[in-house]
C-alpha cells in the first residue's frame, strides 16, 4: 500500500530534498491505515536502518501521529515486538526514537511497561524533555500496574535526561495514593548526593555561563535539564520529609534562579524549617516564583503572611508572564521586570462568557542591551516574537486575539501555494493596492476568513517597506524598515482576524 512511498524514503539513495514533500504525501496517505504503514515498515527493517536519520525521524513523526488519529483503542492493539523491532533498526541519531517509546507506555499493560523500563535503562532519550513526553501516559492514566514499572525504572535515575521525570512520576503516584510508599524512599541517600551535585551545577553555571556550552542552544538545553532534575529533587526529598535533606536544601535555597529557590524553600518548609518558611514568604514577591510560593504557603497554614497585594488579579497576570518566559522553551529565566499596562473584560475567541484580558510588559535588561515586549494572559499567556510594544493597546488585544483564534474556515494559504482562483482574488486585491498607491507589491498570503477574503502583501508606501494586508473594504499596513523585530505577513492576518473579532465580539 505504501510501497512507492517508502521507496522514495528508505535507503541511502533516499533524495533528503525531496524527502519533505514524500513524507506529507505518506502522511495524507497513512491516515486511518497506520497499523497498515507500521507492518510495511517492519518488513524494511534492513533499508530503514540504512536510511537517512533525518528521514527515519520523519517516518516516525508520521507513524506516532497517524496512529494517535486512529485512537486509543488501535494503540492498544500494537505488537510489543514490532515495535522493539522498528526502535533497534533505526539508524544512529535519528530524532523522534522517543516517540516509539511513547506508544510502549500509551499500551500501559505490563509486558508492554516492562519493555519500556528495559529499553529505558539501557538506551533513554537524549533530552529530558523527550523523556518527560515518554512517561507522561503513566500520569494521565490509572490503569496500568504500579510495580511493573517502580522500583525497577529507579536503576535509571543515572541517566540525566531520566532522572526529572522519574521522580515527577514517583512523587505523582505517591500524591495520589497510588503507591502507599514513596516508590524513591529507599533511594533518600542518592537522592540527597544528586541533589548536592546538581546545585553544585547551577551555582557553577551562575558564576560562569559558559561552562554548559559555547553555544545558546546546549546552554539552554543543559540549564532546562538541571532546572527541572533541582526542581524535581527538592519536590521528592521535601516529600520524604528526612531531616538529612536540610543541607543539600540550604545549599540550593542560596541559587539564585527563582524557581529553584522556590522549590528548595517550599521542601525546607515542609520540613518545619523557619529559615525556609521565611523565604518562601519572601518569594511571593518575585512574579517568576509567585504563584508556587503562594499554593506552598496557603498549603502549609502560613498563606495569611504573604501581603495581600501579591495575591490582586494583576499581580498574578504578572507572575503569569514571567513564569511562562522562565521555561526552558522561552528565554529560560525570568525578566527583569514585568508590569500590567492594560486589562479589560471582554469576550474572546473559544470563549463562550466574558473573560480577563491582562496585557503585561515585560523587560530583559543585558547590560548593553535591553530586549522588551508585551505579552498576553488571561485567556491564554503568550509573548509574540514580533515587536508590538508600539502598537495601540486595541491592536495589541487584537492580534494576540486573531493569533488565539481556531477555526476551521479561518487559515492562511501561502502565496506559492496558491490555485487558479486564489490567484485570481490576490490580483486583484493587488490592483486594489496598487489605486491607494502601495508599490513594489508581493503577494505573501491569502487569508480565508469565514466568507471574507484577505491579501496578505509585502509592499512599500512613499518608500518605505511595508506589509499590508486588504480585504478590498478594509486595508492594515505596518512599517517594516529599521525593525528589529518586524510584523511579519501572518502576524499582519492575526491583526487583521483579531480587529474583526473583537469588533464583532465587543461592539
Amino acid at each position: 500500500m505504501f510501497e512507492d512511498s517508502l521507496d522514495q524514503l528508505l535507503g541511502d539513495q533516499a533524495d533528503p530534498v525531496a524527502a519533505g514533500w514524500r513524507l506529507r504525501e505518506l502522511a495524507e496517505a497513512a491516515n486511518g491505515h497506520a497499523p497498515a504503514l507500521i507492518q510495511e515498515l517492519v518488513q524494511r527493517t534492513a533499508d530503514l536502518g540504512t536510511s537517512d536519520a533525518a528521514i527515519a525521524g520523519g517516518l516516525l513523526r508520521v507513524v506516532h501521529t497517524t496512529i494517535l488519529q486512529a485512537g486509543a483503542e488501535e494503540v492498544a492493539k500494537l505488537d510489543i515486538d514490532t515495535i522493539q523491532k522498528l526502535e533497534t533498526s533505526l539508524p544512529a541519531g535519528t530524532p523522534n526514537r522517543y516517540l516509539l517509546l511513547h506508544l510502549l507506555a500509551m499500551i500501559r499493560s505490563p509486558q508492554a511497561l516492562d519493555r519500556l523500563v528495559s529499553i529505558l535503562q539501557v538506551a533513554p532519550p537524549e533530552k529530558w524533555i523527550e523523556a518527560a513526553q515518554v512517561l507522561s501516559p503513566l500520569m494521565q492514566h490509572d490503569d496500568w500496574p504500579v510495580e511493573a514499572v517502580y522500583p525497577a525504572i529507579l536503576d535509571a535515575l543515572q541517566h540525566p535526561s531520566l532522572a526529572s521525570p522519574l521522580l515527577d512520576l514517583a512523587n505523582y503516584l505517591y500524591r495520589n495514593g497510588r503507591s502507599p510508599v514513596h516508590p524513591a524512599a529507599d533511594r533518600l541517600a542518592t537522592l540527597n548526593v544528586l541533589l548536592g551535585e546538581i546545585s553544585g551545577r547551577l551555582a557553577q553555571f551562575e558564576e560562569n555561563p559558559r561552562s554548559f556550552g559555547d553555544d545558546v542552544d546546549t546552554v539552554q538545553a543543559k540549564l532546562g535539564e538541571a532546572v527541572a532534575l533541582a526542581v524535581s529533587l527538592c519536590d521528592t526529598v521535601g516529600m520524604l520529609g528526612d531531616e538529612t535533606s536540610i543541607g543539600k536544601l540550604n545549599q540550593t535555597v542560596e541559587l539564585k534562579h527563582r524557581r529553584v529557590q522556590c522549590e528548595a524553600a517550599g521542601a525546607l518548609a515542609r520540613l518545619g524549617d523557619e529559615a525556609g518558611q521565611k523565604r518562601l514568604i519572601e518569594l511571593a514577591g518575585e512574579p517568576s516564583a509567585r504563584l508556587r510560593a503562594i499554593h506552598y504557603c496557603d498549603e502549609l497554614g502560613i498563606g495569611d503572611e504573604i501581603e495581600e497585594r501579591y495575591r490582586s488579579d494583576e499581580a498574578k497576570a504578572e507572575a503569569e508572564i514571567a513564569l511562562y518566559l522562565s521555561q526552558p522553551t522561552q528565554m529560560g529565566v525570568p525578566p527583569t521586570s514585568v508590569e500590567v499596562v492594560d486589562s479589560k473584560r471582554m469576550l474572546w475567541p473559544s470563549f463562550n462568557d466574558p473573560v480577563d484580558v491582562f496585557l503585561v510588559r515585560f523587560e530583559y535588561n543585558f547590560g548593553e542591551r535591553i530586549y522588551s515586549n508585551v505579552g498576553v494572559t488571561g485567556p491564554v499567556t503568550f509573548t509574540m516574537s514580533t515587536d508590538v510594544a508600539d502598537f495601540s493597546m486595541a491592536d495589541i488585544y487584537a492580534i494576540y486575539a486573531g493569533w488565539h483564534a481556531e477555526h476551521d474556515d479561518i487559515f492562511a494559504v501561502a502565496a506559492e501555494h496558491l490555485n487558479d482562483g486564489q490567484i485570481r482574488v490576490m490580483n486583484a486585491l493587488q490592483k486594489h493596492l496598487e489605486h491607494l498607491g502601495y508599490e513594489s507589491i508581493s503577494p505573501s498570503l491569502l487569508g480565508l476568513f469565514l466568507d471574507e477574503k484577505a491579501g496578505i502583501f509585502t509592499a512599500t508606501r512613499e518608500s518605505k517597506p511595508c506589509v499590508v494586508v486588504t480585504d478590498g473594504l478594509e486595508t492594515i499596513d505596518h512599517p517594516t524598515g529599521g525593525r528589529i523585530r518586524p510584523i511579519t505577513p501572518a502576524d499582519l492576518f492575526h491583526l487583521y482576524k483579531g480587529r474583526k473579532m473583537l469588533r464583532t465580539f465587543n461592539p
